[in-house]
């Protein structure tokens, strides 16, 4: 098995350095975790090491956000999702070795040492397959006699000059087949001839360091990972006082609150302007908003059956929710007023998530058997995929244009600075307004050339390859066309 490891760790980290070396990443993360996953799991098996089966189900979680890299072209995704498939390939092998994950500090210092554990047994693994590489050559030296040994070498020798005088001889008989030998001796000329020997060297070097790292990952995994069972104390105070003066003072101070958002806000009564008064603070309630979760799940972990704080606990989640719908209608304000941007759409998703939770937030206060870590996960993964197939900047596009089209007013240097080729086809809608508020029109068209001749000059290929830059190519292109 240890030369399997090996010759894994050399295969992938070739392949890594082929997938992703000098471009930009499209459809090489799908290329990459499908083999990766599949060779991972099949080295756990081998080795009788996978205990929960069941963790095998965030293959697509990681599958589907691997996949975006090539259907969308939004970076802050891009970006973010460098680290999150990692650390849902991380969840999903210390799931299968039947690692329960609680909500504390431990599950995330675990995650943290399964990147970094692995560079101790670099060492080790590498030694033991060198070891295993020189059992193998002894084994078929003693198989392979000098004699058959030399049958081939002869074999080799007398086979390859009659080839040559063949192919040369037909070659000066049919110009057709001279070509194509001709056309294969040019293209490995070629790929000497443009061979870089900095990139050459970077390369290696850098297969090099994946290689040590994979096969101490592997090794890891297979022979050292060891799962330590320990028993948590629950945290147990006699005197709850504590916990009850904080959860009482805040939902006094919730319920003012709550009582003047209804008001004010809900009703729009108040001597304040308006607009002004809605357009603010949605941010600092979102924070409350989570702050107040976070308060919830420590009181009921601190106090398993007390009734009072389970009370208490409920009506805050019930200010909390107002607080949420309050906040919401404030960026709703805020964006009719100033457009839409990235952020204020992850406002809203982290908002709407947050709504959601609340959901086994209260089975959990009301002591019913539920998964907390398990379901938290579940819901905010699920989210969080619908977020990456949501495409954002065409949505961020479509309401800019939208909210150009009826006012004449646009932020067009985010759309041009802060969006990708997802929004091309809705910021062509622009040239199509009957009305060209302070030159947009010009400047957009400019911007799409731009666009084009970049996306043209990518020349990608099946690493790099992107259905919304390709599609985004195509849009401009007839575009142009038609203007000219």
């Amino acid at each position: 098995m240890m030369f399997s490891i090996g010759m894994g760790a050399v295969i992938f980290s070739v392949i890594l350095i082929i997938l992703f070396f000098g471009k930009s990443i499209g459809l090489s993360m799908l290329l990459f975790f499908i083999p990766f996953s599949y060779f991972f799991i099949y080295i756990l098996e081998k080795n009788n090491k996978i205990q929960n089966p069941k963790a095998k189900v965030l293959l697509i979680p990681i599958l589907l956000l691997s996949s975006t890299y090539f259907i969308y072209d939004n970076s802050f995704f891009n970006n973010i999702n460098l680290i999150i498939i990692p650390t849902l390939f991380s969840f999903m092998i210390l799931g299968l070795l039947g690692e329960n994950f609680q909500i504390n500090v431990d599950t995330i210092a675990k995650i943290i040492e399964t990147f970094f554990n692995p560079l101790s047994f670099i060492e080790e693994s590498t030694i033991k397959f060198v070891d295993c590489i020189k059992e193998k050559i002894k084994l078929n030296i003693k198989i392979n006699n000098e004699e058959k040994m030399k049958k081939i070498v002869k074999a080799i020798l007398i086979t390859i000059p009659i080839v040559l005088v063949i192919i040369i001889l037909l070659s000066t008989a049919d110009e057709v087949f001279a070509s194509i030998f001709k056309g294969i001796y040019n293209q490995i000329i070629n790929v000497f001839y443009d061979i870089n020997i900095f990139t050459l060297f970077l390369k290696i070097f850098f297969i090099i360091i994946s290689f040590f790292y994979l096969i101490g990952l592997f090794y890891y995994f297979c022979f050292k990972y060891e799962i330590i069972n320990e028993e948590y104390k629950k945290i147990k105070i006699d005197d709850n006082f504590t916990i009850k003066l904080v959860l009482i003072s805040l939902n006094i101070i919730y319920l003012i609150f709550c009582y003047i958002q209804i008001k004010s806000l809900f009703m729009r009564n108040t001597t304040l302007n308006y607009a002004h008064y809605a357009r603010q603070g949605f941010f600092q309630l979102m924070i409350v908003s989570i702050i107040n979760l976070i308060t919830i799940l420590i009181a009921k972990k601190r106090e398993q059956k007390n009734k009072f704080i389970n009370y208490m606990s409920l009506l805050m989640i019930a200010f909390t929710f107002i607080i949420v719908i309050s906040a919401s209608i404030r960026m709703y304000f805020y964006e009719s007023a100033y457009g839409y941007t990235l952020l204020r759409l992850l406002v809203y998703c982290t908002l709407f998530a947050e709504s959601i939770l609340f959901i086994p937030t209260i089975l959990y206060i009301l002591d019913k058997k539920v998964n907390l870590p398990k379901m938290y996960f579940t819901i905010i993964i699920t989210i969080y995929i619908c977020m990456n197939f949501a495409n954002f900047d065409n949505i961020i596009a479509k309401r800019n244009v939208n909210r150009y089209l009826e006012t004449g007013k646009i932020d067009l240097y985010y759309l041009k600075n802060k969006t990708g080729a997802d929004a091309i086809n809705q910021i062509l809608r622009i040239l199509e307004s009957p009305t060209d508020t302070d030159n947009v029109k010009e400047e957009t068209s400019r911007y799409l050339k731009e666009t084009y001749n970049i996306i043209n000059k990518e020349n990608m290929d099946f690493r790099d390859f992107n259905i919304s830059k390709i599609f985004a190519k195509n849009l401009i292109r007839k575009e142009l066309q038609v203007n000219k």
